[in-house]
């Protein structure tokens, strides 16, 4: 009955249910705009939230080099220290970092060599991905075998300078990393295209015995030290005790510095800020459409006076007039939602775009809860807005109703 009082109006039912279209239209839009960005946030928080990173203050005043010759330094043993005398540290991955010149073909070239242990690359894996070859092995780990895994850059510009005709023609060559020569064994490339990528263009990945027997010796400055902490939602705290049993090590001399991720709970709050703001928007939209039916259900109930009075006297029930307009807003509200829940996918087919203008940042996603609310928000709607035009019909008398001209 809903579908054929529909096709009987169509162009009152189409500009009634347009306001829903439009308003269901940006909400899902924006749905799946936010989406993608929870998606790229929920991929990097389990690495960023809930660690505290440590590096080597620089540049001491004079008064300062004094007090801070009683202590070492920043040390890579500081991350096991730790992890073992704080009970506040779940874990420390184990890298060192250097920048030196690479030697290609009398072209020098700055890269960072990077010293990963097998958690530390299996980590860094998320961003990159291998194109040619094959990564550290764990014989390497264990022998500190000189062998490396060079970005697709450093590749390119090998096969530039070499004169070679093919990226796989790099294996298995030699490149001199300080005093010693290493030999590719891999070349990777970024896991996400559409991302600038410019910290891993220049890289250079050795395993951590290997950095430590050929170039920095078996207990560095690291470079900074990542503790991840074993209550997330309490890193700030956190941080300042895990600092506090590094300073003992240090001798009581404050000569580093740390941070976590703290900008990260500003960019979500702006992200819950701007949801919010669109979800308003889109529900005026909403409301705006809803009114639009109510006004069309009501029109309709003042030109269907004598059909529900002639259903009342064929046994028709109070109940059953409310239902039957009740149904009918509600459809008019879904069939709106769904429609409008298409053209709101339309982030969907410009992805590429999308993720290319945002720089990976924003991959347009629709999420199961997403879809839930939207149909449930929907469903409220057609309810709320169809409840006064169907009361009016339902109480009407019927003797009065046939009466009716």
């Amino acid at each position: 009955m809903s579908f054929s009082e529909m096709s009987n109006h169509k162009t009152r039912s189409f500009l009634s249910i347009l306001g829903v279209l439009l308003g269901v239209a940006s909400l899902v839009m924006m749905l799946t705009l936010v989406g993608g960005i929870d998606q790229f946030l929920n991929k990097k928080m389990g690495k960023w939230v809930g660690s505290v990173w440590f590096w080597s203050k620089w540049n001491p005043s004079d008064n300062e080099s004094i007090i801070w010759s009683r202590s070492p330094g920043l040390k890579l043993s500081d991350g096991q220290y730790l992890l073992n005398n704080s009970k506040y540290v779940k874990d420390v991955p184990q890298s060192i970092s250097r920048s030196v010149p690479v030697l290609l073909n009398k072209e020098s070239m700055f890269c960072q060599i990077l010293g990963f242990d097998s958690a530390s690359l299996e980590s860094s894996k998320d961003d990159i991905k291998l194109i040619a070859g094959r990564w550290i092995e764990k014989t390497d780990f264990l022998s500190g075998t000189p062998n490396c895994v060079i970005s697709w850059q450093i590749a390119e510009k090998m096969m530039k300078n070499y004169h070679l005709d093919n990226l796989h023609k790099t294996l298995s060559t030699a490149v001199n990393l300080g005093k010693y020569n290493y030999t590719i064994v891999g070349i990777y490339g970024p896991a996400n295209t559409h991302q600038p990528n410019r910290h891993l263009r220049q890289e250079i990945i050795i395993s951590l015995k290997s950095m430590q027997k050929y170039g920095t010796g078996f207990d560095p400055d690291p470079g900074s030290i990542q503790a991840q902490v074993t209550d997330a939602k309490q890193v700030k705290a956190m941080s300042k005790l895990i600092a506090i049993k590094l300073r003992e090590r240090h001798r009581g001399v404050d000569d580093f510095e740390f941070r976590t991720a703290e900008w990260l709970d500003k960019v979500i709050e702006m992200l819950t800020n701007v949801s919010l703001l669109m979800t308003i928007i889109s529900c005026i939209s909403l409301t705006i459409g809803g009114l639009s039916i109510m006004n069309v259900m009501l029109s309709s109930v003042s030109e269907r006076i004598r059909e529900i009075g002639i259903r009342k006297a064929l046994g028709a029930d109070n109940l059953q007039i409310f239902v039957q307009f009740i149904t009918e807003t509600i459809t008019l509200s879904l069939t709106g939602g769904c429609f409008g829940f298409l053209f709101g996918l339309t982030p969907l087919l410009f992805k590429e775009a999308i993720l290319r203008s945002t720089q990976g940042s924003i991959e347009p996603t629709i999420l199961p809860m997403h879809i839930l609310f939207t149909f449930t928000l929907i469903t409220m709607l057609g309810i709320i807005f169809g409840l006064y035009p169907a009361i009016k019909a339902s109480n009407m008398d019927p003797v009065d109703a046939l009466r009716y001209e």
